[in-house]
């Protein structure tokens, strides 16, 4: 009895058949979940759609073209169609074509070339945080899979180790070695496992389903085998909250904000300062409007000039109003700072913290282990009670539940860490 209960703990620490199927990685589960991720593709093209608006900023430096035309007619003179020259006719038209070129805007255009940049460079960090949220979600779901699976097992082999000492006793029982009191307590305990391994089985299942769900497959298609729970991680490497922000998109994006209200400011100062437009127009047109004379080449160059003089004040509150939004970005930038320190600092205490809990839970699941084995040879030899080893059997169970938490706790604290350096 001792020595399977010694064989089936082995196994469910990794020395399966599953151990040497070929598996699905982590790294692996992150692709697929990546490469099918709508969250991800979403955001992509929101990049390409800024992308887009930022070539259109720039347009506004080069000339613009239009070709213009109008024509008019009196509907109450409809018998002036044609007349003599220099007499009325109720017709008149024009076609022109008008280059038009932006000499200075006050900034303006400077400005909403940087905005424009600066949303492209938003929407390429919006996108790398949301990889981010994308493998740390596709790690919490791999693991909780593979904790689901450990728990399986762990499941059934609770409920061959109860069906084992089960057999025993029922043997005696018909022997007339024991009283009924000693197969109605193990029977009991029999169902308790069957029931614990179905409800492990629902969990195994549910956590398989959203585990396909996630990278775009059918929730009941067939999963390759997982890496273990209890399989040791690449040790991660501490870094400082200054190497942590030079990698974080958030804190970058904040430095972007900073910029952007900065070209915002200069944007709404602009139209207090003197704007100079040229444009150039050609075209043919009816001489004098409505007199019969014959179109008329008209080449025309012309030249706008506004200069903004009296805003009463609009100009300085206007100045005002746009550094108080600057102010609020750089104190979100701090606040920022502060809640990357605040995450750092609780992943590296939870990964030091779950490393002692799985090293306490091992320590707890083999004196468990040997603490079944002695209850259960006691009992054989009839020096212990069925007490004893429903209790054994149930610290067994417990421990090895606490081993698996501990498991997933400590991959978790990794996604978690490697989520908060932007790994």
């Amino acid at each position: 009895m001792k020595k399977e209960i010694i064989t089936i703990a082995l196994l469910l620490l990794g020395l399966n058949a599953e151990a040497q199927q070929a598996h699905m990685s982590r790294e692996a589960y992150r692709e697929r979940v990546e490469a099918y991720s709508q969250v991800l593709k979403q955001q992509r093209l929101q990049t390409t759609a800024s992308t887009e608006a930022r070539k259109i900023a720039f347009t506004g430096y080069l000339p613009q073209i239009n070709l213009e035309g109008e024509g008019t007619l009196n509907l109450k003179e409809l018998d002036a169609w044609t007349g003599p020259e220099g007499q009325y006719r109720n017709n008149t038209y024009q076609g022109m074509v008008v280059i038009a070129q932006p000499l200075y805007t006050g900034g303006a255009l400077k400005a909403q070339n940087n905005i424009a940049k600066a949303n492209e460079k938003l929407d390429q960090l919006s996108e790398e945080l949301t990889l981010d949220q994308i493998h740390y979600q596709s790690d919490a779901v791999y693991w909780n899979a593979s904790a689901a699976r450990a728990g399986l097992n762990a499941a059934a082999t609770y409920q061959e180790i109860v069906q084992q000492q089960y057999k025993i006793i029922q043997d005696r029982f018909q022997d007339g070695m024991i009283s009924r009191t000693d197969l109605l307590m193990i029977s009991t305990r029999q169902k308790e496992a069957e029931l614990q391994y179905i409800k492990a089985r629902q969990n195994n299942t549910l956590a398989l389903q959203k585990l396909n769900i996630l990278m775009g497959k059918n929730p009941n298609a067939q999963v390759d085998s997982l890496c273990l729970i209890g399989v040791v991680c690449e040790p991660v490497t501490a870094m400082t909250l200054t190497e942590v922000l030079q990698r974080r998109a958030d804190y970058a994006s904040t430095k972007v904000n900073i910029e952007k209200s900065e070209a915002q400011r200069k944007a709404a100062m602009s139209q207090y300062n003197p704007q100079l437009n040229m444009y150039v127009s050609s075209g043919w047109a009816t001489g004098v409007p409505n007199m019969g004379y014959d179109l008329q080449f008209s080449p025309i160059l012309g030249m706008n000039v506004s200069i903004p003089l009296v805003r009463w004040g609009a100009r300085f509150k206007t100045n005002r109003q746009q550094k108080a939004y600057v102010g609020i970005q750089k104190l979100q930038q701090s606040y920022v700072t502060d809640y990357i320190n605040e995450e750092l600092s609780a992943a590296l205490t939870k990964l030091t913290e779950t490393g002692f809990q799985v090293k306490t839970a091992e320590e707890n699941l083999t004196l468990a282990e040997e603490n079944l084995n002695l209850a259960s040879f006691s009992y054989n030899e009839g020096k212990a009670s069925m007490v004893d080893v429903l209790s054994a059997q149930l610290s067994w169970t417990q421990a090895q539940s606490n081993l698996i938490n501990a498991h997933l706790a400590a991959k978790m604290a990794v996604a978690e860490y490697r989520k908060v350096v932007s790994e």
